[in-house]
Protein backbone atom coordinates (compact mmCIF):
# COMPACT_ATOMS: atom_id res chain seq x y z
CA UNK A 1 0.00 0.00 0.00
CA UNK A 2 1.43 3.35 -1.07
CA UNK A 3 1.26 5.93 1.70
CA UNK A 4 2.37 9.52 2.15
CA UNK A 5 5.87 10.43 3.27
CA UNK A 6 4.44 11.62 6.58
CA UNK A 7 2.68 8.33 7.30
CA UNK A 8 5.74 6.38 6.19
CA UNK A 9 7.96 8.35 8.60
CA UNK A 10 5.56 7.92 11.53
CA UNK A 11 5.17 4.19 10.91
CA UNK A 12 8.94 3.78 10.68
CA UNK A 13 9.34 5.37 14.13
CA UNK A 14 6.69 3.02 15.53
CA UNK A 15 8.34 -0.02 13.99
CA UNK A 16 11.81 1.00 15.19
CA UNK A 17 10.63 1.10 18.83
CA UNK A 18 8.07 -1.70 18.76
CA UNK A 19 9.74 -3.53 21.63
CA UNK A 20 8.57 -0.77 23.99
CA UNK A 21 4.81 -1.51 23.89
CA UNK A 22 2.12 -4.17 23.74
CA UNK A 23 -0.57 -1.90 22.27
CA UNK A 24 -0.46 0.76 19.55
CA UNK A 25 -3.41 3.17 19.28
CA UNK A 26 -3.84 4.96 15.94
CA UNK A 27 -6.06 7.85 17.05
CA UNK A 28 -8.05 10.02 14.63
CA UNK A 29 -7.16 7.24 12.21
CA UNK A 30 -9.44 8.40 9.37
CA UNK A 31 -9.09 5.73 6.66
CA UNK A 32 -6.54 3.74 8.68
CA UNK A 33 -3.54 4.05 6.35
CA UNK A 34 -1.07 4.53 9.21
CA UNK A 35 -2.39 1.63 11.29
CA UNK A 36 -2.45 -0.67 8.25
CA UNK A 37 1.13 0.22 7.44
CA UNK A 38 2.06 -0.73 11.01
CA UNK A 39 0.01 -3.95 10.86
CA UNK A 40 1.85 -4.93 7.72
CA UNK A 41 5.19 -4.79 9.55
CA UNK A 42 4.40 -5.70 13.18
CA UNK A 43 2.96 -9.13 13.89
CA UNK A 44 2.98 -9.53 17.68
CA UNK A 45 1.23 -6.37 18.95
CA UNK A 46 -2.37 -5.27 19.29
CA UNK A 47 -3.07 -2.44 16.83
CA UNK A 48 -6.09 -0.27 17.62
CA UNK A 49 -7.87 2.04 15.16
CA UNK A 50 -9.74 4.93 16.80
CA UNK A 51 -12.03 7.47 15.16
CA UNK A 52 -15.35 9.04 16.07
CA UNK A 53 -16.99 8.87 12.60
CA UNK A 54 -19.17 5.71 12.31
CA UNK A 55 -19.21 5.54 8.50
CA UNK A 56 -15.42 5.70 8.30
CA UNK A 57 -15.02 2.96 10.89
CA UNK A 58 -17.54 0.69 9.15
CA UNK A 59 -15.62 0.95 5.89
CA UNK A 60 -12.31 0.50 7.68
CA UNK A 61 -13.53 -2.64 9.44
CA UNK A 62 -14.52 -4.16 6.11
CA UNK A 63 -11.14 -3.32 4.58
CA UNK A 64 -9.20 -4.70 7.54
CA UNK A 65 -11.24 -7.92 7.49
CA UNK A 66 -10.20 -8.57 3.90
CA UNK A 67 -6.50 -8.01 4.47
CA UNK A 68 -5.44 -8.91 8.02
CA UNK A 69 -6.05 -11.56 10.66
CA UNK A 70 -8.77 -10.31 12.99
CA UNK A 71 -6.84 -11.22 16.15
CA UNK A 72 -4.26 -8.52 15.47
CA UNK A 73 -6.44 -5.42 15.10
CA UNK A 74 -9.29 -3.71 16.92
CA UNK A 75 -11.63 -0.94 15.73
CA UNK A 76 -13.02 1.59 18.21
CA UNK A 77 -15.64 4.16 17.18
CA UNK A 78 -15.25 6.60 20.06
CA UNK A 79 -13.68 9.80 21.26
CA UNK A 80 -9.95 9.63 22.02
CA UNK A 81 -10.71 10.72 25.59
CA UNK A 82 -12.56 7.43 26.06
CA UNK A 83 -9.79 5.02 25.09
CA UNK A 84 -10.53 1.72 26.88
CA UNK A 85 -7.15 1.43 28.59
CA UNK A 86 -8.72 0.50 31.91
CA UNK A 87 -9.17 -3.10 30.80
CA UNK A 88 -5.39 -3.55 31.08
CA UNK A 89 -3.31 -3.36 34.23
CA UNK A 90 -1.05 -0.36 34.74
CA UNK A 91 2.09 -2.28 33.80
CA UNK A 92 0.87 -2.75 30.22
CA UNK A 93 2.68 -0.37 27.90
CA UNK A 94 0.79 1.67 25.32
CA UNK A 95 1.82 3.87 22.41
CA UNK A 96 -0.81 6.46 21.48
CA UNK A 97 -0.36 7.99 18.04
CA UNK A 98 -2.07 11.33 17.39
CA UNK A 99 -1.40 12.75 13.93
CA UNK A 100 -3.13 15.01 11.46
CA UNK A 101 -4.79 17.42 13.91
CA UNK A 102 -3.71 20.78 15.32
CA UNK A 103 -1.41 21.17 18.30
CA UNK A 104 -4.13 22.56 20.57
CA UNK A 105 -6.48 19.66 19.83
CA UNK A 106 -3.59 17.24 20.31
CA UNK A 107 -2.87 18.75 23.72
CA UNK A 108 -6.52 18.51 24.77
CA UNK A 109 -6.49 14.78 23.97
CA UNK A 110 -3.27 14.21 25.92
CA UNK A 111 -4.60 16.08 28.95
CA UNK A 112 -7.76 13.96 28.92
CA UNK A 113 -5.87 10.68 28.62
CA UNK A 114 -3.35 11.52 31.35
CA UNK A 115 -6.07 12.68 33.73
CA UNK A 116 -8.00 9.47 33.18
CA UNK A 117 -5.01 7.13 33.37
CA UNK A 118 -2.44 8.78 35.66
CA UNK A 119 -0.71 5.52 36.60
CA UNK A 120 -0.42 3.90 33.18
CA UNK A 121 2.85 3.65 31.27
CA UNK A 122 2.06 5.75 28.23
CA UNK A 123 4.01 6.97 25.24
CA UNK A 124 2.74 9.44 22.66
CA UNK A 125 3.86 9.77 19.05
CA UNK A 126 2.63 13.14 17.82
CA UNK A 127 2.59 14.85 14.44
CA UNK A 128 0.64 18.11 14.88
CA UNK A 129 -0.31 20.25 11.90
CA UNK A 130 0.42 23.54 13.69
CA UNK A 131 1.11 25.17 17.10
CA UNK A 132 4.19 22.98 17.62
CA UNK A 133 5.92 25.47 19.93
CA UNK A 134 2.94 25.76 22.27
CA UNK A 135 2.40 21.99 22.24
CA UNK A 136 6.02 21.32 23.17
CA UNK A 137 5.86 23.79 26.05
CA UNK A 138 2.76 22.13 27.46
CA UNK A 139 4.21 18.63 27.05
CA UNK A 140 7.18 19.75 29.12
CA UNK A 141 4.89 21.24 31.78
CA UNK A 142 3.16 17.87 32.04
CA UNK A 143 6.61 16.37 32.81
CA UNK A 144 6.57 14.17 29.75
CA UNK A 145 10.06 13.39 28.46
CA UNK A 146 11.49 13.27 24.95
CA UNK A 147 12.27 9.88 23.38
CA UNK A 148 12.92 10.97 19.80
CA UNK A 149 11.88 13.51 17.18
CA UNK A 150 12.14 13.97 13.45
CA UNK A 151 11.57 16.74 10.92
CA UNK A 152 10.23 15.85 7.46
CA UNK A 153 8.99 17.75 4.42
CA UNK A 154 6.25 16.48 2.15
CA UNK A 155 5.50 18.59 -0.89
CA UNK A 156 5.65 22.16 0.52
CA UNK A 157 4.64 21.23 4.08
CA UNK A 158 6.89 20.56 7.05
CA UNK A 159 6.02 18.17 9.87
CA UNK A 160 7.54 17.64 13.30
CA UNK A 161 7.17 14.09 14.62
CA UNK A 162 7.58 14.09 18.40
CA UNK A 163 7.88 10.91 20.49
CA UNK A 164 7.37 11.48 24.23
CA UNK A 165 6.84 9.27 27.26
CA UNK A 166 5.65 9.42 30.84
CA UNK A 167 8.95 7.89 32.01
CA UNK A 168 11.52 9.50 29.66
CA UNK A 169 13.97 11.82 31.42
CA UNK A 170 15.07 14.17 28.62
CA UNK A 171 13.24 17.53 28.73
CA UNK A 172 11.29 18.58 25.65
CA UNK A 173 12.70 21.72 24.02
CA UNK A 174 10.06 24.22 22.85
CA UNK A 175 11.89 24.53 19.54
CA UNK A 176 13.16 20.97 19.20
CA UNK A 177 16.55 19.47 19.89
CA UNK A 178 17.32 16.07 18.35
CA UNK A 179 15.82 16.72 14.93
CA UNK A 180 17.90 19.64 13.70
CA UNK A 181 21.15 17.89 12.78
CA UNK A 182 19.49 15.00 10.94
CA UNK A 183 19.13 17.08 7.75
CA UNK A 184 20.73 20.50 8.33
CA UNK A 185 19.77 22.03 4.97
CA UNK A 186 16.14 21.02 5.41
CA UNK A 187 16.25 22.25 9.00
CA UNK A 188 17.44 25.73 7.98
CA UNK A 189 14.69 25.95 5.37
CA UNK A 190 12.12 25.09 8.04
CA UNK A 191 13.66 27.51 10.54
CA UNK A 192 13.51 30.34 8.01
CA UNK A 193 9.85 29.61 7.35
CA UNK A 194 9.05 29.39 11.07
CA UNK A 195 10.87 32.62 11.92
CA UNK A 196 9.03 34.43 9.11
CA UNK A 197 5.73 33.10 10.44
CA UNK A 198 6.37 34.53 13.91
CA UNK A 199 7.66 37.83 12.50
CA UNK A 200 4.25 38.34 10.85
CA UNK A 201 2.54 38.02 14.25
CA UNK A 202 3.03 41.69 15.09
CA UNK A 203 0.10 41.75 17.51
CA UNK A 204 1.71 39.12 19.73
CA UNK A 205 4.83 39.26 21.87
CA UNK A 206 6.86 36.54 20.17
CA UNK A 207 10.35 38.05 20.35
CA UNK A 208 11.63 35.31 22.69
CA UNK A 209 10.27 32.60 20.40
CA UNK A 210 11.95 34.17 17.34
CA UNK A 211 15.26 34.48 19.19
CA UNK A 212 15.05 30.85 20.28
CA UNK A 213 14.63 29.67 16.68
CA UNK A 214 17.36 32.06 15.48
CA UNK A 215 19.75 30.58 18.02
CA UNK A 216 19.09 27.11 16.62
CA UNK A 217 19.69 28.40 13.08
CA UNK A 218 22.93 30.16 14.04
CA UNK A 219 24.23 26.98 15.65
CA UNK A 220 23.39 24.97 12.53
CA UNK A 221 25.08 27.44 10.20
CA UNK A 222 28.17 27.35 12.38
CA UNK A 223 28.18 23.55 12.58
CA UNK A 224 30.92 21.73 10.63
CA UNK A 225 28.25 19.26 9.43
CA UNK A 226 26.46 21.95 7.44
Amino acid sequence: MKVSKRIDAISSMVIAHQHRWQHVWDCCCDHGHLGMKILDRIHDKDIHFVDIVPSIMTTLTANLSRIFEMSRWHVHCLDVADLPLEQDDTSTQHLIVIAGVGGEQTMTMIHQILQKFPHHQLEFLLCPLRHQYKLRCELNELQLGLVNEQLIKENKWFYEIIHVSTDALQPISPVGSLMWHQQPTLSIEYLDKTISHYQRMSAHNVTDIINHYREIKDNLIGSPTH
